[in-house]
């Protein structure tokens, strides 16, 4: 017991108070030591949050997310009319395989009918 008051705690017959005092002082120190940290934490924190909104064009986050889901939106119609392409040409190709085959058949028939 350096301080005045708790030598005056002390002679007053309170040293257990003066004991729950310095406690409360000293767990008190400790809260704001907690507290300036935490506040240099939360320091980091707004400014990496102010770096990463600062990435996005005029700070439009919105207008960003809006501008992937058009070129989202229109990959999936080329991809989708590409795909009803390809199904067209495969059915058109078809046709024509089975065009040629059928004038191939037609052609051996006349040529052994001609025999």
């Amino acid at each position: 017991m350096n301080s005045p008051w708790q030598q005056e705690l002390a002679r007053l017959g309170l040293p257990g108070l003066a004991q729950l005092v310095g406690q409360m002082r000293d767990e008190q120190a400790e809260l704001m030591a907690n507290m300036d940290a935490h506040n240099v934490k939360m320091g980091e924190h707004e400014a990496a949050i102010a770096r990463l909104i600062s990435g996005f064009p005029a700070n439009d986050i919105d207008g960003h997310r809006r501008y992937h889901e058009s070129v989202i939106e229109w990959r999936e119609l080329r991809n989708k009319l590409v795909r009803e392409a390809l199904t067209k040409m495969v059915g058109a190709g078809a046709l024509a395989a089975a065009g040629w085959l059928v004038l191939a058949i037609w052609q051996a028939a006349k040529v052994t009918v001609t025999r």
